[in-house]
């Protein structure tokens, strides 16, 4: 039984990780080696948005990236954080009789709503732009609900993409906010 929690644990990780290697790492190195940014500049966006989130893009422009490659490396950046995410919660669920109860009970009150059960994942556009709630969080609830991992994906990426083009378009001057 310890060996095979084990196994699992190793497995999500293994999952986890490879996300986080790959589209939050490799991919945006390749992007920044192909258009000559230097490396140190990328992994400077890729660190600042995993802390700062979408306000990564004042890094991004700051240090004289392209606003559509900032984008680009912010969005492959989300996309393999909420994959990790998944990867993350599921070793939980996987695990723990605790968390696969709540997510049981979770799931027979999201049945009696069905609107909610159905269109719910649409809701995950405006998360990623709330302060509190953000990327990171948006992603639990999507999981906690059992909603579409691919629609909610989908959804995530959209108000990602949303909140960081504003902030952009910000943090170019093209906007300017009355605080």
């Amino acid at each position: 039984m310890f060996l095979t929690g084990v196994l699992i644990w190793l497995h999500q990780a293994a999952k986890a990780l490879a996300a986080l290697l790959i589209l939050v790492t490799l991919l945006p190195l390749v992007l920044g080696l192909v258009l000559g940014i230097p490396a140190a500049r990328v992994l400077g966006l890729i660190s600042s948005t995993i802390v700062l989130q979408a306000n990564a893009v004042f890094v991004g422009v700051g240090m004289g990236i392209h606003p559509a490659v900032v984008l680009l490396i912010m969005t492959l950046v989300e996309v393999g954080v909420v994959l990790a995410i998944y990867s993350i919660c599921d070793a939980f669920a996987l695990q723990s009789a605790r968390v696969r109860g709540m997510l049981e009970r979770t799931e027979e009150k999201i049945q009696k709503v069905p609107l909610l059960a159905r269109y719910g994942a649409v809701t995950l556009v405006v998360l990623p732009a709330m302060p509190i709630i953000g990327l990171y969080s948006s992603t639990v609830i999507s999981w906690i609900l059992g909603w579409n991992r691919m629609l909610s994906l989908i959804f995530i990426t959209i108000g990602w993409v949303a909140v960081t083009a504003f902030l952009l378009l910000v943090a170019l001057g093209f906007v300017q906010v009355l605080f």
